[in-house]
């Protein structure tokens, strides 16, 4: 258990850094991290991990998701007054949120577990991004590698084009999945959202309100630029009878490394997740399946920049939809 314990490490360092190093001293925690991930690329094995039993892998989760939320909280408490750390606190609790806490809550949405359910959803609220359970639950592990699905980003597309349109479209997606099926949690969803707003706005004031939203765009920014790398130019086609392909390993970007995957709850086998959403992250195993030449640090970074993202992605795209 004690090697999926590095998000810890990184969500703790954010007040060490800024109370020991000054207001800019968070900004070390996103450095740190990007550091981190790219040399396990470089230096750590690739291949899988021992097989892994215990309840404890859980008890990670259970753990992780109020951690964040009590940095959050902290990080909203103490805006007010952060001066010129603003924008440190800002980014690196976003950042952790978006990485960490982004992927604890849905390891936690996707148990089938109603009390970590309820867990996933809280961690979701504190970045403005209920509505993603429902769109990726419903939509994306439906729909992923079609023209369907919102979050699949297609060959040739840039993440700057791939951003507004996953957004718009995984709000529609919830909203049609929920008026299907009667239910209501789409608008509670919403009423929750502005009612915490509210209370932040007037309970702390202005600034902090400012904080939590710009803490909120980070993380959703982060968590898309996984989305955009986890599926890029893989399609699923249909046979002549108009019979859609089934969701197969080849259709999702994967990272074998073993040493990274622990610090990011072993997304990095995100094939063996859409085969078996529903297994614990530690049970996942690496699969025959497209590999990220630089892992997802280094291909989030890369897909920043669209000319060198298709220049090393777009012959390997074509490759496998081969």
């Amino acid at each position: 258990m004690l090697r999926y314990c590095g998000p810890f490490l990184f969500l703790f360092s954010v007040p060490v850094f800024y109370y020991g190093l000054g207001p800019a001293g968070p900004f070390l925690t996103v450095a740190a991290l990007l550091l981190a991930l790219m040399l396990a690329e470089v230096f750590s094995r690739r291949g899988d991990s021992p097989a892994e039993t215990g309840k404890g892998f859980r008890l990670l989760i259970w753990l992780y998701i109020p951690a964040q939320l009590g940095a959050l909280v902290w990080g909203v408490a103490i805006s007010e007054q952060a001066g010129t750390g603003f924008a440190a606190l800002a980014v690196a609790l976003g950042v952790t949120t978006g990485v960490f806490g982004v992927l604890a809550a849905h390891e936690a949405v996707h148990s089938g577990d109603r009390r970590e359910a309820l867990l996933g959803a809280a961690l979701l609220t504190g970045m403005s991004y209920r509505h993603f359970r429902i769109a990726h639950i419903h939509g994306h592990h439906r729909w992923a590698g079609t023209e369907k699905d919102s979050a699949t980003a297609r060959l040739g597309e840039s993440f700057y084009h791939f951003l507004p349109r996953t957004l718009w479209g995984q709000v529609r997606e919830a909203w049609r999945f929920e008026r299907r099926r009667g239910g209501k949690r789409l608008l509670l969803d919403f009423m929750l959202m502005a009612g915490l707003c509210a209370a932040i706005g007037f309970c702390i004031g202005g600034r902090a309100l400012l904080f939590f939203l710009c803490q909120s765009a980070m993380a959703i920014l982060v968590l898309e630029l996984f989305n955009y790398v986890a599926h890029y130019g893989l399609v699923r086609i249909r046979n002549p009878a108009g019979k859609l392909e089934v969701l197969h390993d080849h259709h999702s970007w994967n990272s074998s490394n073993v040493l990274a995957n622990a610090l990011i709850f072993n997304m990095g086998r995100h094939s063996h997740h859409h085969q078996r959403p529903a297994s614990s992250y530690h049970t996942l195993k690496a699969r025959p399946a497209p590999e990220l030449p630089l892992g997802y640090a280094g291909s989030i970074l890369l897909a920043l920049a669209p000319p060198l993202w298709r220049h090393v992605m777009d012959a390997r795209a074509l490759q496998w939809r081969a």
